[in-house]
């Protein structure tokens, strides 16, 4: 990390929610993004997702630098350390039209490099046409999906029984609840 500090720097700092360092969103877009953030969140609320759109260094890969961002960016808090850090960084490079994801250690033994792979590819054809918006919000919708089968596998992974999962919870798993 600190050979990357030395090449990349000082980091974004980073908060919860939509940054489109590029301006390539209209109004529509933004909202359109926003709305999804909430929602997913809403499903989630332990975690907390930051969306960045903006052209990485050439001097590093896009996963280095998100990699990067997501540990230098002051994006979790002192207290969202280790296997508390739910957190995720959804990066969006518009040159290139390539994105990466990561998560935080506390996201790691439950969410796999499959489970990024497949939620990233579920925006690739929006992001090849350009359409920044709608690649996040796929994006988002297949990290959904994919964390509702998690939670779904965790009572026989785990040998918990479902009963003792939902007292964690606001609401049952069926009805689209987090962690």
């Amino acid at each position: 990390m600190e050979r990357l500090d030395a090449v990349l720097g000082m980091p974004l700092i980073l908060r919860a929610g939509l940054h489109d360092e590029a301006g390539l969103l209209n109004a529509r877009e933004t909202r359109q993004v926003k709305r999804a953030l909430v929602q997913f969140c809403g499903r989630f609320p332990q975690v907390h997702v930051a969306f960045l759109i903006k052209e990485p260094p050439t001097v590093v890969p896009l996963r280095t630098w998100t990699f990067w961002l997501f540990n230098r960016g002051h994006f979790s808090t002192a207290l969202d350390k280790g296997f508390v850090n739910r957190d995720m960084l959804l990066v969006l490079d518009p040159v290139a039209r390539r994105m990466a994801l990561t998560v935080g250690y506390g996201l790691e033994p439950f969410v796999g490099q499959r489970d990024l792979s497949a939620a990233l590819d579920s925006g690739r054809a929006a992001l090849e046409a350009g359409d920044w918006a709608e690649a996040c919000c796929q994006v988002l919708v297949a990290l959904d999906h994919g964390l509702q089968v998690i939670i779904g596998r965790m009572p026989r992974t785990y040998g918990v029984p479902m009963p003792l999962l939902l007292l964690e919870q606001d609401e049952p798993v069926a009805g689209g609840s987090g962690w």
